[in-house]
């Protein structure tokens, strides 16, 4: 089998009770791993809507729709539930991997029940990581406060590794001279990956992979004793790697051990684990975090180990968008968080990492976003200053790629729920779920959004397509990276990273597709696409950023990040603001109304069809043609007749 392409595939928001159909297209791909965006599975159980919590007392505090409530997930129940996402024929099928001939490993006569390879065998396997979510993390919009955390952590890394032999035996610090030649041998072990060590010490489910493009399969670590090839020969451990703090356990060289021409680092935050709770009644949010001191602490030390030509950030919620409502128990993003936003900004940014790029989940939908970032010491806040100094002020773009909805999503029905799939149910929830994000998207100033007439920088003649104008889409999707190393030598721009959304078609053309090159990812070469209004939308940054002044970093030391297309006028906001209420209103409570009118229309012409049918003759009541004798007293005023 011929080397595999220098792909990866992320997905997120996978029911295991629904069609799951994207698991063909995306074993048609051939990527080397697959990452898991966050809500893998959904333990946790809806109950309804918390109508009391709606708020309209100013416009800040808007609590509307109402949040859902929902009932949190045992450990038992969170196992039960990874357990019946792997009993999904296509996606066992796709973790099993393939033999030389391409053909599906798990069905082949020469792989034992316990994952084990014939002698002499091949099995080329793509690596599976990633990270939570709420859902798989066994509550909804869950924090640190969820009692089952530290078993949710390990549960979620033990169906990482869903079908992996494992000896269970780890490599210690006095075992330190033969540690890495077992390594070697046993290939990709669970007891040696740190973000199981991190959950069975209850710090979370974070942790970083490393592929290098260089590599072949015929490299000695990446063919276990087994017979396994892991993520095409390209993963490198973690002890090779030397990323992961904490999987350091000497350093015998400054010199990395891989390509760093060649190579791809994907980084996997926990937003759940250590996060803060949601406070009721005024909100301060200076005291508030997603990732906690321990976990920031490993990210600053982590970006800084890494020589990655390309470093992937994953976050299971949003970070770019900044959008209505207010409340984060009704909509979850890092913007709710402003100060952990702003860290996180700084962190990268200040990191010095080549073409770091964002990458998301959770919201049921593909979104292509681009922030533009200067050094806050670089704005004056003097709004008179030479226009020629402005104009040289570079700005630094940090793209961001959303991709959910892998069996759910806003393009059938944004639920979850089962029974919204399925009739009668059905019609009327995708009808109105994807009517009513489409108007969001022309309504809503989603300044952040990518607008692919203006933004895209390369298209070769074989492009295979791909929606131009703004970059979303509503239907199931998943997200593969694809890189071209080969770009350095033909177009001198040091290679390029090509982004695509695909849909449920196998072999089918991407509903989305951007291009970007690793210079215009690290901020070296001219980006495209910038409309944001200079100093004047920066200043706006600046002063949003100010509420945040006793976040961990300096001013000087941090960044100002704007949406490329500039900030929306707070007339645009707050009409936008009550068109989607409205909208909101209309299709999903006008329904009922006119359910209800209808009801009561036709009772009342049944009514009136059956007073129509009645007439008396001679003291008989006529219905219909039938006759019934109606007995009478006729009474007169002198007495009885």
């Amino acid at each position: 089998m011929s080397d595999m392409p220098h792909r990866i595939a992320i997905g997120s928001c996978s029911h295991p009770r629904l069609p799951q159909p994207l698991w063909k297209p995306i074993a048609a791909r051939r990527p080397v791993a697959f990452i898991w965006g966050g809500d893998s599975v959904y333990a946790d159980g809806f109950v309804g809507l918390n109508w009391t919590a709606v708020d309209f007392s100013s416009v800040s505090s808007w609590t509307f729709p109402p949040p859902s409530v929902h009932v949190e997930a045992t450990p038992e129940v969170l196992r039960s539930w990874y357990e019946e996402q792997w009993s999904v024929d296509d996606y066992r099928n796709f973790v099993m991997g393939w033999n030389e001939e391409g053909n599906n490993a798990s069905s082949s006569s020469l792989i034992d029940e316990d994952s084990t390879v014939h002698a002499g065998v091949v099995q080329h396997r793509p690596i599976i990581y990633g990270l939570i979510d709420d859902h798989d993390y066994g509550m909804n919009n869950g924090d640190v406060s969820y009692q089952h955390k530290n078993e949710s952590n390990v549960a979620f890394v033990d169906f990482l590794y869903s079908g992996d032999a494992d000896d269970d035996r780890e490599c210690t610090v006095e075992e330190k001279h033969t540690c890495e030649a077992e390594i070697k041998t046993r290939g990709r072990q669970k007891s040696n990956d740190p973000m199981y060590r991190r959950s069975l010490q209850g710090k979370g489910v974070y942790g970083v992979q490393l592929f290098d493009f260089s590599r072949r399969s015929t490299e000695q670590y990446t063919t276990t004793t087994n017979g396994v090839v892991w993520g095409g020969g390209y993963w490198v451990p973690d002890d090779i790697a030397k990323i992961d703090p904490d999987a350091i356990i000497r350093i015998d060289s400054d010199v990395p051990q891989y390509s760093t021409t060649h190579s791809v680092a994907i980084f996997a935050l926990d937003v759940r684990s250590n996060k803060s709770p949601w406070p009721k009644g005024k909100v301060d949010t200076r005291a508030l975090d997603f990732l906690g001191k321990h976990q920031w602490e490993w990210l600053r030390m982590a970006l800084n180990n890494s020589h990655a030509t390309v470093n992937i950030i994953m976050s299971g919620l949003q970070i770019h968008p900044d959008r209505f409502p207010a409340d984060g128990n009704v909509l979850e993003e890092w913007s709710k968080f402003p100060e952990a936003r702003q860290l996180l900004y700084d962190t990268v940014l200040n990191s010095g990492v080549n073409s770091p790029i964002f990458v998301s989940g959770d919201v049921h939908m593909a979104q292509i976003m681009r922030r533009d970032c200067v050094k806050s010491s670089h704005i004056d806040d003097n709004k008179d200053s030479n226009e020629q100094q402005w104009n040289m002020t570079r700005t630094r773009p940090l793209v961001e790629i959303t991709t959910s909805g892998m069996t759910h999503s806003w393009g059938t029905s944004f639920s979850s729920q089962v029974k919204n799939h399925r009739w009668p149910l059905k019609p009327y929830a995708y009808f109105v779920s994807k009517t009513f994000m489409t108007i969001a998207h022309y309504i809503v100033p989603m300044f952040d959004i990518v607008i692919k007439s203006t933004d895209a920088t390369v298209k070769d003649e074989d492009d295979r397509g791909g929606l131009y104008g703004m970059q979303y889409y509503l239907g199931l999707n998943f997200a593969e990276f694809e890189f071209d190393f080969s770009d350095s030598e033909k177009k001198n721009v040091g290679g390029s990273l090509t982004v695509r959304i695909f849909g449920e078609e196998v072999d089918g053309p991407p509903k989305l597709e951007m291009r970007y090159t690793f210079d215009e990812l690290s901020g070296s070469g001219s980006f495209p696409g910038t409309s944001a209004r200079m100093p004047h939308d920066f200043l706006i940054g600046r002063h949003l950023q100010d509420v945040g002044k006793e976040s961990l970093q300096t001013k000087n030391d941090g960044w100002i990040c704007v949406p490329h297309r500039g900030f929306a006028s707070m007339y645009h906001e707050y009409a936008s603001m009550v068109i989607m209420i409205t909208t909101f209103c209309v299709l999903f409570f006008l329904p009922h109304g006119v359910l209800i009118l209808i009801l009561i229309y036709a009772w009342q012409q049944l009514s009136k069809r059956r007073t129509n049918n009645t007439f008396h003759v001679n003291g008989h009541h006529y219905l219909n043609g039938s006759s019934v004798r109606t007995p009478t007293v006729m009474k007169n005023v002198n007495g009885f007749r």
